[in-house]
């Protein structure tokens, strides 16, 4: 699993970033993981025990979230599959995630490009977007 330095709540709402998605109410940062053959993940990064909690929003939501503690702070994060059922009925997630791999398969590490480029392939509804396609 990646560790990144956690954000506020200040710049997880910066609406330039290509990163942040809203889960039931929840914003969250999309992330790629190497381990398995890579996969995304949904995280939020908190403080405090109870707002780790919030969670169970997550959970009304049909979702089955992850808590994790990381140092002085907590992780909440939501895996692939829940992500990918998510997006089938939000085309906002959607859209959001398609950016994101298209962004990190163009613009990435080559890790980055690499992941990105097996779950374009893997989950063909998100390289529809024209920006998914690299320039002529």
């Amino acid at each position: 699993m990646e560790y990144s330095t956690p954000r506020t709540p200040e710049t997880s709402l910066d609406p330039r970033r290509s990163d942040v998605v809203a889960v039931a109410g929840v914003v969250m940062s999309l992330h790629l993981v190497s381990g398995g053959g890579g996969s995304l993940l949904a995280k939020r990064y908190v403080r405090d025990v109870g707002k780790a909690l919030a969670a169970g929003r997550l959970e009304s939501a049909g979702l089955r979230p992850n808590v994790v503690r990381v140092g002085p702070y907590y992780t909440v994060y939501i895996a692939t599959a829940d992500l990918l059922r998510l997006a089938e009925g939000d085309g906002e997630i959607r859209r959001a995630i398609a950016l994101y791999l298209a962004e990190k398969a163009k613009n990435g590490t080559p890790r980055q490009r690499e992941i990105a480029e097996k779950i374009l392939k893997r989950h063909p509804p998100f390289s529809i977007l024209p920006i998914a396609s690299p320039p002529p």
